[in-house]
Formats: structure tokens, sequence, C-alpha cells
């Protein structure tokens, strides 16, 4: 779940529990009743609020864990994908230094035979 997705639920849940404790309130305010009345009125409605809250807060744990697990989940997959193309790279910086090995003993090689024959030549030229 991406940050606007997980924002959007925290500000929905904020919302939600900011308008049932007004409205309650608001109710309790406005209804003619007695005290008693009132009494038992608070204590229903804030058990009440109890019940949502928990509610609210077991579902916001319930999205908090999934999109933790996710995460985990997206986190590992980037891990084998970067190990992956670690090995591809090793891989590959091996087939180049065997490459360049191969270069070295063929211009190495060559270089020994016009030594060579530039030794045998001088050698002829000597005997002249």
């Amino acid at each position: 779940m991406d940050d606007e997705k997980r924002t959007s639920w925290e500000s929905f849940f904020k919302g939600l529990l900011a308008g049932g404790l007004i409205g309650a309130g608001l109710a309790l305010l406005f209804a003619p009743k007695s005290g008693r009345e009132l009494r038992e009125d608070i204590k229903r409605k804030s058990s009440e609020l109890k019940k949502d809250a928990e509610l609210l807060y077991s579902e916001a744990k319930e999205k908090t864990t999934e999109w933790w697990s996710e995460s985990l989940k997206k986190a590992e997959q980037l891990r084998q994908d970067a190990e992956h193309k670690l090995e591809e790279a090793k891989a590959r910086a091996a087939e180049l230094i065997e490459e360049g090995k191969k270069w070295m003993e063929k211009v190495t090689g060559h270089g020994e035979t016009v030594v060579a024959e530039s030794e045998k030549k001088a050698e002829k030229d000597k005997r002249k």
C-alpha cells in the first residue's frame, strides 16, 4: 500500500472518530433530559464510542499488518533482484578479464615473434 492510500485511511479514521465524538457531545447537550437519563446516555454513548474506537483500531492494525507484510515482500524481491544483477555483473566481468588475457597473450606472442625476427635480421646484417 503506498503512502497516499495509507494517509487516506488515516484521515478517514481520524475524521470518523472526531465526528462521532462531536455528534455525541452535541446530542447530549441539546437533548432535554433529566440528570439520570443524561448520565445513562453518556454511559451508553461512551460505550458505543469505545466499541467504535476498538473496531477502528482493529481495522487500522490489520491494514498496517498488511502494509508491513507487503513491504517486506517487496524488500525481499528487491534484494533478490539486486543479488541477481550482481551475479550477472560478476560473470560479465570474468568474461571481460578472460578476453583481456587472451588479447594480451596474442599481443605478447606477436611482439615476441617480431623481436625474434628483428634479432635474426640484425644478425644477418651484422654478418654482411
